[in-house]
């Protein structure tokens, strides 16, 4: 009745993507092809300033969002 889900390896993934340890892996991997994956969690570029399609699409939203709710 013991059924492994994961391998080992697999394990030793997981925990290595937790502890930051695969981060380093990472720089690695950006060199290969020159495209490197973006991640949500990293806050290694903050836009400042202003962002003019957003905000068209802010007040587009919210629009709809009023005209809904009022309508």
């Amino acid at each position: 009745m013991n059924q492994q889900i994961l391998s080992q390896d697999e394990v030793d993934a997981l925990l290595q993507g937790i502890t930051g340890e695969s981060q380093k892996l990472d720089a690695e991997e950006e060199q290969v092809g020159g495209i490197r994956e973006y991640n949500l969690a990293s806050q290694e570029r903050i836009v400042r300033g202003r962002m003019p399609t957003m905000e068209i699409i802010n007040e587009r939203f919210a629009r709809n969002i009023r005209v809904g709710l009022f309508n």
